[in-house]
């Protein structure tokens, strides 16, 4: 009986569920990261947040800690508090400025919770996998990822493929970086509506196609400001579907979402970060405004 007790224990070990936040270093990911610390913070299976970082000092952590407590919710910020949050993050983008105007500052920093772990600038490299491989060990290990870098194979076969991802576009019709400002400079209304919203998928060895577990396309893609208001409105309106669904598959021990294998051929044009010049993001800016423009002009019967 007592050998029976203890087999029951050692399996139980074996099979402890955790789970984890993969993310940037950026404004972006620290909308993702506070949904997600207030989401999950007081469920044990919640390990922590990964960044892809070198260590930072805790004098950085710090000031980014308090300049989030300090603006919290602020929408309007001065050119001297952007100069400061351009000191602590690297680098802020456009749409990172429209998500400020739009939700105001948000209320975590994307370092400052008690378990943020850092696995450097190269989420392949060396370190990153002996810790996964360690953490794997006798754990059944689930990675939610929102990070701009292709993860290597061994991602997925350490963790027997449970990693999952969050896209700004409906897939398989816009994949990569930057999916849905690159199609805005086809000026096709209606490839583009097709394409304007978010998915959940499984990761994959390919870039964004992996099954999907869920894909919801916004109603009017036409009503925003500019298409950095419209992708700012996409990254909160995913981060919120990524933590219900994170709670669907956390919730239930006896399933998990089988994913639906999009079809090679619709598979869209595959975008990547280093072709998205300053001359293709002011296309976009132009191309989404033409394409507003003409959505609202009504029609001569």
């Amino acid at each position: 009986m007592v050998k029976n007790r203890h087999n029951y224990k050692l399996a139980e070990v074996m099979t402890q569920k955790k789970f984890y936040l993969l993310t940037d270093p950026s404004i972006i990911c620290s909308y993702l990261v506070s949904k997600w610390i207030e989401a999950f913070e007081k469920m044990p299976e919640f390990q922590g947040i990964l960044v892809k970082e070198e260590v930072q000092s805790s004098k950085v952590i710090t000031e980014r800690k308090n300049f989030h407590q300090k603006y919290f919710g602020q929408k309007h910020l001065t050119d001297e508090m952007y100069e400061l949050l351009i000191d602590l993050y690297p680098g802020i983008e456009k749409t990172e400025r429209a998500m400020i105007e739009r939700y105001g500052v948000s209320q975590y920093s994307t370092t400052e919770h008690s378990q943020t772990i850092f696995l450097g600038d190269n989420l392949n490299g060396k370190y990153a996998k002996n810790w996964l491989m360690e953490v794997a060990e006798n754990s059944s290990v689930f990675i939610f990822v929102c990070a701009t870098q292709i993860l290597k194979p061994w991602w997925l076969e350490i963790t027997k493929h449970q990693v999952f991802n969050c896209h700004t576009a409906v897939l398989p019709y816009a994949r990569g970086m930057y999916a849905i400002e690159n199609l805005a400079i086809n000026k096709n209304i209606n490839q583009f509506r097709q394409a304007a919203g978010v998915t959940i998928h499984y990761v994959d060895e390919g870039v964004d196609t992996g099954s999907i577990i869920r894909t919801e396309r916004i109603v009017d893609p036409f009503r925003f400001n500019s298409i950095w208001d419209l992708k700012g409105y996409l990254y909160v309106t995913e981060f919120d579907l990524y933590v219900k669904t994170t709670q669907d598959i956390l919730s239930n021990n006896k399933t998990i979402p089988a994913g639906v294998a999009p079809d090679p051929k619709l598979l869209g044009p595959n975008f990547m970060i280093k072709n998205f010049t300053p001359e293709k993001q002011k296309q976009a800016e132009d191309a989404y405004l033409w394409m507003k423009n003409s959505w609202r002009q009504p029609s001569i019967t």
